[in-house]
């Protein structure tokens, strides 16, 4: 049993018109809603469809079956998930249509259908990264929660807090010992009644002394100082880290890609990036782990910065 949880969604509702082809339709309509991972509930009507049954005993699809004609989608559900970067679906139909003994009921998952009108709600899980991976004991794909280090890279700042030691010489006020004499003396007044005798007076020119012990937070004073260096560097590591962030592509930018040529960064999450193609509109998901990234140039006509994305050796 696996269990995944998801805590922040977006409801979507997705009308495709007739003459829409599904997959293909609802594809590119999560991708413009850049929904990555989520759940499908339909209903409507199909003008042709062909769904296909699982054998677990040669773990393979069955040839496929066609509808030709006019059916009813009695239920239509299905995942959105990744596969090899791409938008994935599953989806799973119960049609129904008249025939010439009555009326007829399929089931399956729907490999392809024409739409005649398709009303549907998608919950995107925003996040809760989903992708298909294949299960060797079933022989499906099955989803599974991608994995990413993305929160430990944010949480490398509050590291940076440390300059807080500069409260070390509040544990150098410790002239708090002068309040050593202001102890004695409550000690003193007891002196006098066993020594009523005036030679007591002279008590206090030694309280007087004390004062040299002043000179001990002075030699504290370089202990402070000493601390201050070691938390010199500590500060610097962030510097060096928002540095090396400012070499990568936002949104916006221009790249060039080794493969993929001409591109625009759409969506980043620090650790992946979302290009669109400028030859065919295609969305494509890049991990910037598997890239070098050379330093940028700016367009002096748009401002734009313009990142070339090359192969990591």
């Amino acid at each position: 049993m696996n269990v995944l949880e998801a805590r922040r969604a977006r409801h979507l509702i997705i009308r495709l018109d007739r003459g829409e082809e599904l997959p293909a339709a609802l594809v590119r309509a999560l991708d413009e809603a850049e929904a990555r991972a989520g759940w499908i509930e339909g209903a409507g009507s199909l003008e042709q469809a062909e769904i296909a049954l699982f054998d677990q005993a040669s773990r393979t699809y069955a040839k496929t079956r066609v509808l030709d004609g006019p059916c009813d989608v009695v239920a239509l559900s299905g995942s959105i998930a990744l596969q090899q970067g791409e938008t994935s679906l599953r989806l799973s139909a119960t049609l129904a249509r008249e025939s010439g003994v009555g009326l007829q009921l399929a089931a399956g998952e729907l490999v392809w259908a024409r739409v005649y009108g398709l009303e549907l709600r998608v919950t995107a899980f925003d996040d809760l990264p989903l992708v298909r991976v294949f299960d060797d004991r079933t022989g499906l794909t099955q989803l599974t929660a991608q994995s990413t280090t993305l929160p430990a890279i944010v949480g490398e700042p509050p590291r940076a807090a440390p300059p807080a030691q500069p409260a070390e010489p509040t544990r150098a006020a410790p002239p708090a010992q002068p309040a050593e004499p202001t102890r004695a003396p409550p000690a003193q007044p007891a002196e006098p009644t066993r020594a009523p005798p005036p030679a007591q007076p002279a008590e206090p020119p030694r309280a007087v002394v004390p004062p040299a012990p002043a000179a001990e937070p002075t030699r504290a004073a370089p202990a402070a100082a000493a601390v201050e260096p070691s938390a010199v560097p500590l500060p610097q590591r962030p510097v060096r880290r928002r540095q090396e962030e400012e070499a990568y592509p936002e949104v916006g930018d221009s790249v060039t890609h080794f493969h993929f040529g001409d591109c625009t960064v759409i969506s980043s999450d620090g650790e992946r990036i979302r290009l669109r193609q400028e030859r065919d509109g295609r969305v494509r998901e890049v991990s910037l782990t598997m890239l070098r990234i050379e330093p940028p140039t700016v367009d002096p006509a748009t401002g734009k910065k313009q990142f070339r994305l090359a192969r990591k050796n």
